[in-house]
């Protein structure tokens, strides 16, 4: 696994002056997909730096998250439950990730989001 960069770099405020903060998302997120993805734990996965970075940028990543999800799928719930407080899936549905995305979508689209 390639070693993740300095905490530093990976600060969610840590803009560019030229980067906005679907700039940092984006560089952000591809990062933590390439350094995640072999990872069958998703403790380890959300831990990650990245993801942690992803998390401290808020609300206005919320449909840039669900649009990741929406076109490539991945493991976004727990940053989409930290920065929304919301858990719109159904208990029985833990641990399938198709029903997962599928709700975590129509709450998207609920709520304006995407």
């Amino acid at each position: 696994m390639q070693e993740p960069t300095t905490t530093r770099h990976l600060e969610a405020n840590d803009l560019e002056p030229s980067q906005t903060v679907a700039d940092r998302f984006h560089e952000l997120a591809d990062r933590w997909e390439h350094e995640t993805w072999m990872l069958s734990n998703t403790d380890q996965a959300i831990a990650h730096p990245a993801h942690k970075a992803i998390v401290k940028l808020g609300d206005p990543v919320v449909p840039l998250i669900l649009e990741r999800m929406r076109t490539r799928r991945g493991r976004w719930f727990h940053a989409l439950h930290a920065i929304t407080k919301a858990n719109p899936v159904n208990p029985a549905d833990h641990g399938n990730v198709a029903a997962i995305q599928k709700a975590w979508l129509r709450w998207g689209r609920d709520h304006g989001r995407i």
